[in-house]
Order: structure tokens, then sequence, then C-alpha cells
């Protein structure tokens, strides 16, 4: 049985691989900096895949990505425009 979890991620990296390919490069740091991060997501994420859904990898991350910009001290402009691109990378993927 496939993992929706897992699938999610993979169509999110996807998306922003793909969206890193033709960046501005005033994006290149927030792409980057997601990219490897849904790796760790789907590494620490702890669910049933049986009773999870796609939104639950979307909402994991977004959720990951609010503590590790805390916890990395981003700024708040780098925090909106990682916001941006990674709304558009949900609506790509």
């Amino acid at each position: 049985m496939a993992d929706p979890f897992v699938e999610r991620g993979e169509q999110i990296k996807q998306a922003l691989l793909s969206m890193e390919r033709s960046a501005q490069e005033q994006d290149l740091f927030s792409l980057g900096y997601m990219i490897p991060q849904i790796e760790l997501v789907l590494e620490m994420a702890d669910y049933d895949a049986q009773q999870v859904t796609a939104t639950d990898f979307d909402d994991t991350y977004w959720e990951w990505l609010q503590h590790v910009f805390s916890q990395d001290g981003m700024s708040e402009q780098d925090r909106e425009l990682t916001t941006r691109l990674w709304e558009q990378a949900r609506q790509a993927a």
C-alpha cells in the first residue's frame, strides 16, 4: 500500500527542485533551505501510514519550517519569501 505522506513529500520535493532550476537568484536561498528539510520531515515524522493523508505532510512540513525558522534565527524577510515559495510549491505539486 502506498504511503500518502511520503508520496506528497516527494511531490513537493520535485516541485521545489523544478522551481530551483528556473529560480531567480534571490529565491535560491529559500529553495535550497526547504529542499533538504523534506528529507528530515520524512525521516522524523511519527505517523500511522494507514491513517495519514497527503495533507498531513503539508501540515507537518509547515510546522517543521516554523520551528526551524525560529531555531535558525531566520530574518522576517527570508521567512516571508520562503513562505511564498512554499505556497507556490504546494500549488505546483
